[in-house]
Order: structure tokens, then C-alpha cells, then sequence
């Protein structure tokens, strides 16, 4: 009995599926043509068209990495230029420690760096006996000027900020000499760091010069290579679309060929 049945299903099984492969599949209303000895030269002029089309396709594909490779190496040296030459700008004003400038002629309070001027003081640490010696004022050398001057008891070393206002430092007479030899370094400093500004200023503008003319070259290089590379795009389009027109008509050939059948694969 069990033999039955399964030969029955069988039988409604296989008639399903034959009724079901000429059934009109929407949306298309196509009935699908099964792989068969009649309809095998229609198959073959598919398969044909399909190959071609994938040909050309990949031609286009390989049209526009080539256009597009062959663009990039004409402004990729010019993008690198301008890119260095911002780092080294971004690095011209990138300082780093300011380094401590003749530290056996400075007198409590006062300090001299590379580039400021420090007046120190003495705060309270915790734990610890002595207290320590921090940064109360700095002051930019940029535009500072010093000088020493005398009373009968006390030398002054006396800082005109460029704004005009002042700070001043005593110190007994019999360290005149020490106090001389400070206003001294600091001045000097001041000197040096003026032709450091100076000289950063030129290199600044030598670098922002130089940047105008590598982006001018790499607009230029942008310019003339781009006409080429659109040609490329279109011609790749153009060949995408000759490819697409292939298989479109061998798709309307077996439709009339192989009675209105939508091919299976």
C-alpha cells in the first residue's frame, strides 16, 4: 500500500512541475524553455551574447582604471608636494622645550629662556621641608627691553613690556656686578630671539610661496588631465552600453525564435 501512495505522489509531483514550468510566471507573463535538443542554437547565440556582453563590460572597466591610474600618477607627486610643504610650515612653528639660556648668571627670582623672561617664587610643597622654586610671571622676549639703574642702596634690573608697562627687581649694591652681567644676557636674548622671529617670518613666507606654486601646478596637472579622463568615462559608457544592446537583442531573438519562451538561465 505504502508503494502506492509513493508512486502517486510521484505522479502528481512530476505532473505539477510540468504544468508549472509552461505556467506564465508573473510579472512577466514569460513562460520559461527548458534545456532541450530544440531550442539548443538559440541557447548557443545566448550564451554567445552573454559572453560578449561581460567582455564588454570588462573592457569599459579596464578603460576607466586605466584613465583613472594613468590620472593619478600625473597628480599624485603634486599632492605629495603640497602636502610636505604644509607639514614643514605646521613644523616651523612647532617649538619645543624652551631651553634655559646662561642659567649660572640668573639671580633669585629672575630667570632666562630661549624665549621669555621668568620671575620665580618659592611655593609651599607638601611633605617636604624646603619649599619649592615655580614659574610666577613669564614674560615673551618679543619686544622686552631691560636696564640697570642704581640708588644708593639697591641696583634695580628694570623690564619695559612692549606695551609700556614695567616690572623691576632689586638687589643690594655689592651684587651690581651679577645684576650687570643678567641685564646683559637678557638683552643679548632679546636680540637673538627678534632675528629668530625675523628669520622664521622669511622661512613662513618662503613656505607659503612655495605652496601657491605647487597648488597652481597641481590645478594645472588636475586641468589638463581631466578632458582625458571623461573621454575615457564616455568611452567606457558608450562601450557598456553597446555590450548591454548585445545581449538585449539576442534576448528578443530567442523570444521570437523559441515562440515567445523565456529562457531558463
Amino acid at each position: 500500500m505504502d508503494g502506492w501512495v509513493a508512486l502517486l505522489l510521484v505522479v502528481v509531483v512530476g505532473g505539477f512541475l510540468a504544468w508549472y514550468a509552461h505556467y506564465p510566471f508573473l510579472p512577466s507573463k514569460w513562460r520559461y524553455g527548458w534545456p532541450d535538443s530544440k531550442h539548443r542554437p538559440e541557447r548557443q547565440a545566448l550564451a554567445k551574447a552573454r559572453r560578449a556582453r561581460r567582455t564588454g563590460r570588462d573592457t569599459a572597466d579596464r578603460i576607466v582604471a586605466e584613465a583613472e591610474r594613468g590620472f593619478a600618477n600625473g597628480i599624485e607627486p603634486l599632492q605629495r608636494r603640497v602636502q610636505e610643504l604644509g607639514r614643514a610650515r605646521e613644523e616651523l612653528y612647532r617649538q619645543g622645550p624652551d631651553k634655559e639660556v646662561k642659567p649660572e648668571l640668573w639671580l633669585w627670582p629672575l630667570g632666562l629662556l630661549e624665549h621669555e623672561l621668568l620671575f620665580l617664587k618659592e611655593e609651599a610643597a607638601e611633605g617636604q621641608a624646603e619649599p619649592r622654586k615655580v614659574v610666577g610671571e613669564r614674560l615673551p622676549l618679543a619686544g622686552l627691553t631691560v636696564k640697570l639703574e642704581h640708588s644708593q642702596d639697591y641696583v634695580y634690573i628694570r623690564v619695559t613690556m612692549p606695551d609700556g608697562t614695567r616690572r623691576s627687581q632689586p638687589y643690594p649694591r655689592h651684587q651690581e656686578i651679577a645684576a650687570d652681567a643678567l641685564v646683559e644676557a637678557i638683552h643679548n636674548q632679546v636680540v637673538r630671539h627678534e632675528e629668530s622671529r625675523r628669520d622664521l617670518q622669511r622661512r613662513d613666507a618662503d613656505l607659503v610661496a612655495e605652496i601657491g606654486r605647487a597648488e597652481a601646478a597641481l590645478a594645472k596637472a588636475e586641468e589638463a588631465g581631466r578632458p582625458e579622463l571623461d573621454e575615457a568615462k564616455e568611452r567606457a559608457r558608450t562601450e557598456r552600453a553597446r555590450a548591454d544592446a548585445v545581449l538585449r537583442a539576442a534576448r528578443d531573438t530567442w523570444k521570437t525564435d523559441a515562440g515567445g519562451l523565456r529562457p531558463w538561465r
